[in-house]
């Protein structure tokens, strides 16, 4: 069990996270979504002993993980935001010294490699030097070093990043694979990847959770406030400049627009099943206004 207790980290004037408590128990996949700088990143960080609070505690199985120390990052695997690979080596080759440095057996790094690399999708290419792979080829060697320990504490910030749609399918299919009896955690800003696997999903802002739940009962308060209408062009000015748009499409006669608001928007407004998708821009529906106005 991971027990966090009034967590807090300030940059400067601004509280990273603010007075944030939780308890995180195995064997269920956490999602914590929020636009950036919402505090996601410092969070993991936090949990990752890779920063200290600046007053709170995080205890894992009653000791405190700075305590703990290596005890702790013995268990824990971790794929940080930005992560950082040694461009000479092969794909293979950097896994193997990622094992050596967590001083696990060469043996079972061995294996533990080959499994991984077959996993991610990298079985292919674990010859090459990592200086030739690409963006989503990193990423996915992020996510193999972050296994490499068969962790009990699994943290992964912003994991999908520079992944295609089918990458992202694979990587999803490995979290819930490996869920039973572990902590997961991850951090995004891709709506889709928590949805689909998250047994939890947390929402931040400003450094606080404003929303907490199953993905069935965090979106609850959604139900009216979605909504389809269609429209002429002027009408879509007038609706983008009211309400948030979580949607848009051109058919031959009108735009059909996903609508987010209190109350029916037109009158022949027809209610939809909400989303997450829908709960996320009703939450930080402000920075999304203009991006869907310059597309109009």
């Amino acid at each position: 069990m991971l027990q966090i207790e009034h967590l807090t980290k300030t940059y400067g004037e601004k509280k990273a996270v603010d007075d944030l408590s939780l308890h995180i128990l195995p064997g269920e996949i956490y999602g914590f979504i929020g636009h950036n700088g919402a505090g996601k990143t410092t969070l993991m960080r936090m949990l990752s002993a890779v920063l200290r609070p600046d007053s709170g505690r995080i205890w894992y199985n009653h000791g405190d993980i700075h305590e703990l120390n290596e005890a702790y990052r013995s268990r824990l695997g971790y794929l940080p935001q930005h992560f950082g690979c040694y461009p000479g080596f092969t794909g293979r080759r950097f896994l193997h010294y990622l094992g050596a440095l967590k001083g696990l057996e060469r043996d079972h790094v061995k294996e533990r490699t080959e499994w991984l690399l077959q996993e991610v999708g990298l079985a292919q290419e674990a010859d090459r030097k990592v200086s030739t792979y690409s963006g989503g080829m990193k990423q996915r060697l992020g996510i193999a070093q972050a296994f490499l320990n068969d962790p009990r504490v699994l943290i992964l910030d912003e994991p999908t990043a520079g992944l295609d749609p089918r990458e992202r399918v694979r990587f999803r299919n490995l979290i819930s694979a490996l869920a039973d009896r572990r902590i997961i955690l991850l951090s995004t800003h891709i709506v889709s990847d928590v949805e689909y696997i998250a047994d939890e999903i947390l929402m931040m802002r400003e450094g606080k959770l404003i929303h907490t739940g199953n993905p069935e009962k965090i979106i609850c308060p959604m139900q009216g406030k979605v909504w389809e209408c269609r429209s002429d062009a002027a009408g879509v000015k007038a609706l983008s400049r009211q309400h948030t748009i979580a949607n848009l499409r051109r058919e031959k006669d009108a735009v059909v627009l996903r609508v987010i608001a209190e109350h029916p928007p037109m009158p022949q407004a027809r209610m939809l099943t909400p989303t997450l998708e829908d709960l996320y821009l009703y939450c930080f529906g402000e920075e999304q206004d203009d991006a869907h106005a310059d597309r109009i």
